[in-house]
């Protein structure tokens, strides 16, 4: 008998360590890094996707990636539209990581469907690729 409710509290235990978190209550936004519009933290919304740092510009879909570039030409355009929740249909200039407000350029000598710069502060770029590169396609 002593086993069973012993079992049974265990069992408890354990479902309620597996819960889904709907309902707890959104924390607090965190201060951002100096000069810079990038998240601190991964959010729920880029940590549910295929891939966090995704930006859907120019019917592309970009993974930002940390490679630093160090020559841009002219501005492409900006995020326009920062999501947090998947879509089936994105808008242009959108992402799931990089805010509304950071640039994107042109890498000087390579084209736009091979990779693009994201402005992460100012004078300083990364590199976006296109996710097919990434997958293989």
């Amino acid at each position: 008998m002593k086993l069973g409710i012993a079992l049974m509290l265990a069992f408890v235990l354990l479902l309620g360590g597996c819960g889904t978190g709907i309902g707890k209550s959104p924390e607090a936004p965190q201060e951002k890094a100096p000069g810079s519009n990038l998240p601190n933290e991964t959010t729920d919304s880029s940590a549910s996707w295929v891939t966090d740092r995704m930006i859907n510009f120019r019917n592309n879909v970009y993974v930002g990636s940390e490679e630093r570039v160090e020559t841009v030409d002219g501005k492409l355009g900006e995020i326009k539209h920062y999501l947090t929740q998947e879509m089936l249909d994105q808008p242009d200039a959108s992402s799931n990581y990089y805010k509304e407000g950071i640039a994107l350029y042109q890498i000087t000598g390579v084209p736009v469907e091979s990779g693009i710069a994201v402005e992460t502060k100012p004078g300083q770029y990364v590199k976006a690729v296109p996710v097919e590169g990434i997958l293989g396609d």
